[in-house]
């Protein structure tokens, strides 16, 4: 029977798709039933229901012990049923992700009554969880109402051993870079948001060590959102929450940054089923849905005053942008010339309205007691205006309009085995509470980032107005025809006018167009001024495509537009599986998981279309002057014989690709209803922006050599989504019907699989959890056969002979060794060879600086026959990325030594797909002689993390408990910048995997169950995080510099030595539980409490500079280390957010039978109590957030005086070097109302 149920039970497991591969096996509860002399029951049900409805149950066996699996996190009732005794009924039982929760044995009671009789108990959460299994934090939905804080991450921060900056963003999980940390919604890995509805909640479990087997991709920490279910009963609720409004340019309230939001729930059945006599028992379908929407004026309020620039300055600046330099020629910005009495402070951020919505719902389908199916999604929008604090004082018009969705749905179902015996068989078989989960989920996370004004409309950006070119032709006296008399021979064309009229219709960009048109009332005199675009623009005038100057490179002028449009797509699609089942006394847990994703981006800098369409428009005839002197006409000019010349046109009469012809000037021919390969002369700047389109260019038109104007990969160079995933052949030698190249590039679309098995059993007194996990990552893609190559180049193996002279390679030489020579491309002798990273000079032995091999024009590898250094790139130096594979043990063990104190240890092997420069991008190798860029790396390795951790666990008292845990990692192949020196063609920067670092660190946490009134969380968390880059950039000045790829040991960037952070909540009760102030007899605070979350962190290390130097402009200059990298530090940040809230219990009807009740829980939010505006940032040279020295420094002030205004200059620089983004953000004060029913 064993044999036929363990068979049965390893193929429902690999036949089955699973939620739990990734979201975390689900819960156990196990007890046992006895009567009241101590004697076990057997054949007891014993049943665990959430909102009514029954989610599973178990039988107890001959020893009355009972075990019900695969449980969701959450909280729910225990109902215990027996013939002949009372119903006991345990409520409230709080159940967290993958805990094995031990309940008190239940004794039941006789009944000899007729009717059932429940006896009501309510649940005390353990002081200590004697499971063991990962550490770290749970907030259940009962808490979570009260906190201060909305989002998960909020939440997540009031757990020991979680970093988090002044304003509450999470900045790193036990000394992990950002992007260790993945969080999970429902079982589901997000990608994009994790917003949802308070209200949608159920749970929010934080883990920061020990992750199980059934986890991986992770080498930081996992934050994982439970939502809440469907009920047997209808309820609901609405919730809102505001700060205060903004009418005209005021905002009037609580206080000045207009937030309001919006929250609704709903659940119920959508069907019930129905008894013979018609009436309805339990439910068929049952929903949960809940949503909400946000609005607010300024979403990140600023600590320090604000300016901007006053209206009547602004309309003055539009009215008259430029003045006369003095000079006669030439004009300067009159912003250059403001003072503080242009600008107003203003009480919040202008121009940076946001709004966001979040929804998240659930459909359970009551298949059978022993099957759930579930389907469910979550998903947000939002769409706000970028603010920037270079923008902020005089461009606050033109920060980009960003919108992004992210949603998820999925579909869930699980079916459990339970034997049934008979009274009186016996229990033979070893094999219990099986089951599989199947869960399919797909994601989908879009963004866009466009001017607000026009979009897609990409020749719109930049766009001044209409530009009229008078020209002439230009003459040279010579003799032409050898006759011997002078000529008058046409030999050019010039520019003699250009007239401009400033666009006017509702896209117009005003204030570019200002400049330009007020230039032309600068000078009276065309001559020298505006007889060609040159003079325009050394004038000061503006031309299509361009943008002013900034003001002193400190901030962006007025009218300066986004010069951007980009658009994301990256979807991700999962099947996951897990089966378990309770073998003797081992529960034996299998899983399995595989991720696919795609992810697709475009991108364009839409200004300077217009500067390349300028270029390519007349190419073929040398904008026009290009001339045919063999199709000439001959006239009289005076006493002079005249001759003018046709326009030679360099194209070919049909148009090809690739030709002398661009491609836009074909099409805009074409559009114009010109000849299309014809010589008249094309003013684009005469054209309205409607007539362009980007399907005008051609791919390598808009890749420009490398300078490009278009990113994309999984889009066309036009921006459509490709239909078909093109093969990096297609990238060198796909063609459109007229020849030109069309550069595909293909979605990233990596592949992700992982296996795993875990145990969990007792020897002894200790608790095991160990588990085995797989990870293979395919990144899916073509990597470079050779790192130092992109050409094709000959081994030691292949090289007998170099010009007919027999070579002997030293013994030592591999027959794989790349050979370098003398000589590129006429060698006649060897100058050394490379195996991998390894170096060696001509005779074998190995060295370490490659330089000594270089020629004269640099490294020389022996290229293959045929190989000619001066031709592009082919597919032929690529092969497909080989499948990383990686192996996880994980351990953990519990030692209770009583009922009241344990010990616990884990040790685990986490590790993690590369997410920094791991798509490959064609145009880094295709383009790499051209341009200097940070190549990616496609051949990227996943990064490894070892942890170790050690704790003990300990009731103090009834109420409390504390928990000490000792941490330790290894971090191993973290990803960072690296020189490929002695590459051919060039030495590049790209990423890979050298960086490695350690934590260590201690965790003290306090437990404070209700005391009276009080509750309290508390955690002290010690922490050395340290290594050779704090993120994969890190190194980025090193290696800009060309040094080798050195490391060093320092102290992160986000290391923060010292961590406090508490949860205290103070709360009164009602009736006989009431212990307040009372008031004419009535107790004045019942159902009235206050909750405080306190945080407070030592501050995170920053590398001082030995000068002074301009730290604000907006490209700031830096200067000499001073001491070691990160051997400053910041000053302590304190936050302390608070919730007050009253629950008021309203009552409906008449009668007892027909009155209803409703909670009304009104509240007020403070977030940053005491208004602490805590220091974020400093300038590396003075150490202060608001002063870079710059202007008291005697090395600058002679040019600081040379400024067009000394005194302007001066007050725009202190102005821009206090950023206020330095700081933490201020207090700010919610009044919210909720109504459950």
């Amino acid at each position: 029977m064993l044999k036929k149920v363990t068979l049965s039970f390893i193929a429902s497991l690999f036949v089955a798709f699973s939620a739990f591969a990734q979201a975390g096996s689900g819960a156990s509860i196990k007890g046992k039933v006895v009567d009241k002399s101590g004697e076990p029951l057997p054949f007891v049900n014993v049943a665990i229901l959430q909102n009514g409805n029954l989610k599973s149950g178990a039988t107890t066996d001959f020893d009355g012990k009972y075990k019900i699996a695969n449980i969701d996190a959450g909280k729910y009732d225990l109902t215990v049923k027996f013939v002949g005794y009372k119903t006991y009924k345990i409520e409230g039982v709080v159940v967290k992700g993958g805990q094995l929760l031990p309940m008190k044995d239940i004794v039941l009671s006789e009944s000899s009554e007729l009717l059932e009789v429940v006896e009501v108990v309510t649940y005390k959460v353990p002081l200590i969880d004697k499971d063991g299994g990962a550490s770290g934090g749970t907030v259940t939905r009962e808490d979570l109402a009260r906190m201060p804080g909305r989002s998960a991450a909020s939440i997540a921060t009031t757990v020991g051993g979680v970093q988090s900056d002044a304003n509450g963003n999470i900045t790193s999980i036990r000394g992990s870079r950002s992007d260790a940390t993945y969080y999970y919604i429902d079982g589901i890995k997000v990608r994009g948001s994790s917003s949802l509805p308070k209200s949608a909640i159920e749970e929010v479990a934080v883990i920061t060590g020990g992750l199980p087997a059934n986890y991986g991709d992770a080498t930081g920490g996992i934050i994982s959102i439970t939502t809440r279910g469907a009920s047997r009963f209808y309820f609901g609720g609405v919730e809102v929450v505001s700060s205060g409004f903004k009418l005209g340019e005021k905002t009037y309230g609580l206080d000045h940054y207009g937030y309001n939001l919006i929250e609704g729930i709903v659940a119920g059945p959508l069907l019930m089923k129905k008894d013979s006599t018609g009436k309805k028992t339990d439910p068929l379908l049952g929903f949960f849905i809940s949503g909400n929407f946000t609005s607010a004026v300024d979403s990140r309020p600023l600590g320090l005053p604000q300016y901007r620039i006053t209206d009547s300055a602004r309309a003055e600046l539009t009215a008259n942008p430029l003045r006369p330099t003095g000079t006669g020629f030439g004009a300067f910005y009159n912003t250059d010339f403001l003072n503080a009495s242009d600008f107003q402070e203003v009480k919040f951020r202008q121009n940076v309205p946001s709004k966001n919505a979040s929804l998240a719902g659930k459909i359970d389908v009551n298949v059978g007691p022993n099957v759930n199916l579930t389907f469910g999604g979550s998903g947000s929008y939002s769409r706000y205006l970028a603010g920037n604090w270079g923008g902020s004082l005089m461009n606050y018009d033109n920060f980009p309009l960003i919108q992004s969705s992210s949603w998820r749905t999925y579909g869930k179902f699980t079916q459990r085995f339970q034997s049934i015996m008979e009274e009186g068989e016996e229990s033979t078989g070893s094999v219990k509470n099986a089951f599989y989960t199947i869960m399919i989920d797909y994601s989908k996370n879009n963004s866009k980032t466009q001017d607000a004004k026009h979009k897609d409309n990409l020749f719109g950006y930049g766009y001044v107005g209409k530009f009229e070119v008078e020209q002439e032709k230009s003459y040279e006296l010579r003799d032409f025809n050898g006759d011997g008399q002078i000529d008058r021979v046409h030999n050019g064309l010039n520019d003699v006018e250009v007239t401009f009229t400033p666009d006017t219709s509702d896209l117009a960009n005003t204030e570019l167009a200002a400049i330009t048109n007020q230039y032309y009332t600068l000078y009276n005199d065309v001559v020298d001024n505006y007889e060609n675009f040159t003079q325009l623009l050394d004038g000061g005038a503006l031309l299509n495509g361009m943008l002013p100057n900034s003001v002193y490179g400190l901030w962006t002028n007025m009218g300066t537009q986004y010069n951007g449009y980009s658009k994301s797509d990256a979807s991700q699609f999962r099947v996951t599986a897990q089966g378990s089942a309770d073998i003797g006394d081992h529960a034996i847990a299998i899983g399995f998981e595989y991720e696919q994703r795609t992810d697709r981006s475009f991108s364009v800098s839409p200004v300077g279309l217009w500067t390349l369409g300028r270029l390519l428009a007349n190419s073929h005839t040398d904008n026009g002057r290009a001339l045919d002197e063999s199709d000439y006409y001959v006239s009289q000019f005076g006493t002079f014989s005249q001759y003018d010349f046709a326009t030679l046109s360099g194209a070919s009469d049909e148009y090809v690709g690739g030709g002398e012809q661009s491609f836009f000037d074909y099409n805009v021919r074409n559009a114009q209803g010109m000849d299309p390969t014809g010589t008249q002369y094309l003013n684009i700047d005469e054209l309205d922006p409607s007539t362009f389109s980007l399907d005008m260019f051609s791919a390598d038109e808009l890749l420009n050599q490398g300078s490009n104007y278009v990113s994309y990969y999984g889009y066309d160079y036009k921006g459509n989504k490709s239909k078909d995933n093109p093969t990096l052949n297609d990238f060198f030698t796909e063609t459109d019907e007229l020849g030109n190249f069309t550069r595909p590039m293909g979605a990233f679309e990596p592949i992700y699989m992982s296996g795993y098995i875990m145990d969990k059993f007792a020897f002894d007194d200790l608790i095991f959890n160990v588990g085995l996990r797989v990870d293979r990552f395919d990144a899916n893609q073509q990597v470079l056969k050779d790192k130092y190559l992109l050409y094709s180049s000959r081994t030691a193996g292949e090289v007998l002979d170099i010009d007919g002279v027999e070579v002997i390679h030293p013994e030592n030489i591999p027959d794989n060794a790349i050979v370098y020579v003398n000589d590129i491309e006429d060698p006649t002798a060897i100058n050394g060879y490379r195996v991998e990273d390894t170096w060696y000079n001509a005779v074998g032995a190995e060295i370490t600086d490659p330089s000594v091999l270089e020629t004269s024009a640099g490294i020389a590898p022996y290229l293959q026959d045929g190989v000619n250094p001066s031709d592009n790139i082919s597919q032929d130096v690529f092969e497909d990325y080989t499948p990383q594979i990686v192996v996880m043990p994980r351990i953990a063990f519990s030692f209770p030594i009583s009922d009241e104190a344990l010990f616990f240890a884990h040790y685990d092997i986490l590790s993690k797909r590369p997410t920094t420069g791991n798509r490959l991008n064609p145009l880094d190798y295709y383009y790499m002689k051209n341009r200097n860029v940070v190549v990616n790396n496609p051949d990227l390795k996943p990064e490894k993390t070892i942890d170790y951790e050690l704790g003990f666990q300990q009731v103090l008292s009834k109420r409390s408990s504390l928990k000490l845990s000792v941490f330790y990692r290894e971090q191993r192949d973290q990803v960072s910048l690296i020189n490929v020196t002695n590459a051919y063609p060039r030495t590049y920067r790209t990423w890979g995997n050298i960086d490695f670092g350690t934590i260590k660190g201690m965790t003290v946490a306090y437990d404070l169950r209700r005391s009276g009134n009080i509750t309290l969380r508390a955690a002290y968390t010690l922490q050395f995080a340290e290594g050779t880059g704090s993120d994969a950039s890190s190194s980025l000045n090193l290696i800009n510099s060309g040094q080798p790829n050195l490391r060093t040991i320092f102290p992160y960037s986000y290391d923060q030595r010292h961590q406090l952070t508490g949860t205290v909540d103070f709360r009164y009760g009602e009736g006989k539980d009431y212990n307040g102030p009372v008031m004419g007899g009535k107790q004045i605070f019942k159902n009235a409490g206050v909750n405080m979350v306190l945080n407070g962190s030592s501050g995170t290390p920053y590398s001082a500079q030995e000068q002074i130097s301009p730290a604000a402009p907006l490209s700031p200059t830096s200067g000499t280390l001073d001491g070691t990298v990160n051997g400053s530090r910041k000053p302590w940040q304190v936050r302390s957010d608070m919730q007050i809230d009253k629950n008021i219990i309203l009552k409906f009807g008449k009668g007892d039978e027909k009155k209803k009740s409703a909670n009304l829980n009104v509240y007020l939010l403070v977030n940053n109590v005491l208004n602490t505006i805590n220091i974020t940032n400093v300038y590396r040279a003075t150490g202060n957030p608001n002063d870079d020295g710059y202007l008291n420094a005697a090395t600058y002030q002679a040019g600081i005086q040379s400024q067009n205004d000394e005194a302007s200059f001066r007050y725009l620089y202190a102005l821009k070097a206090n950023n206020p983004y330095n700081f933490g953000m201020p207090r700010t004060i919610r009044i919210g109302a909720k109504l459950d029913f």
